[in-house]
Formats: structure tokens, C-alpha cells, sequence
């Protein structure tokens, strides 16, 4: 669904906009810890395998995987296979662009 407007790899891809429900899902991928940190670590590297990213992370290849999926459905991330090992990239694009989306919010310590 996401995968063909929001590739990162495609620098050229025109202004995008996200509705509320792919917005919430790529926030609720976001809001789980485990899954914030495989973010951080894919926005310092171009992509690194599951492997590397649990032993970083220090929890089971399995538990990665269940993570992972999540970071997958919703476009986060987009993952490359080669042999028997599986790659992990961000989707730097869709993050620009779902945080992007709430810029117009008013700051917190404005008064109303």
C-alpha cells in the first residue's frame, strides 16, 4: 500500500500526503520501545541484517522478527534478501513525511 509512493530509494517522489489511518499506524509502530530503537539504529546506518540488529538490541532473533513485521506492514521499514539473510532499511522518506504531517501543531507551551 505504502511501498510504491513513499520508496526512499526514489529521491524524487512528489509531495505526499498521509490520511489520519497511515499516520496512526506508523505512530503506534513508533510508540512501542523496542521498535523506536530499531528505527534509531536503521537512521544511522543504510541497512544492517536481523541478526545484527537483535544482537544490538540484545533480544532474540524471534522477537526482532515479530518487531520487524510491524515496522514492515506499516512502511517503516523495507526489507532485502540476499541468500538466507534478510536486510533492514528505514524508509526515510515515509518518516519525513508522517512527521512532517503534524508540523502545524500549535507549540505546547503557547497559550490559547
Amino acid at each position: 500500500m505504502l511501498d510504491s509512493n513513499l520508496d526512499s530509494s526514489r529521491s524524487s517522489a512528489p509531495l505526499l500526503k498521509l490520511d489520519s489511518e497511515q499516520r496512526a499506524k506508523i505512530f503506534a509502530a513508533l510508540g512501542d520501545p523496542t521498535r523506536l530503537r530499531i528505527v534509531d539504529l536503521l537512521a544511522q546506518a543504510v541497512e544492517m541484517s536481523g541478526s545484527e540488529l537483535a544482537n544490538h538490541l540484545e533480544i532474540s532473533l524471534a522477537l526482532f522478527c515479530h518487531h520487524s513485521k510491524t515496522l514492515v506492514d506499516c512502511g517503516l521499514v523495507q526489507v532485502r534478501k540476499e541468500g538466507q539473510t534478510k536486510y533492514s532499511s528505514l524508509n526515510r522518506c515515509l518518516l519525513a513525511h508522517c512527521l512532517a504531517s503534524i508540523k502545524g501543531l500549535p507549540n505546547a507551551n503557547s497559550s490559547n
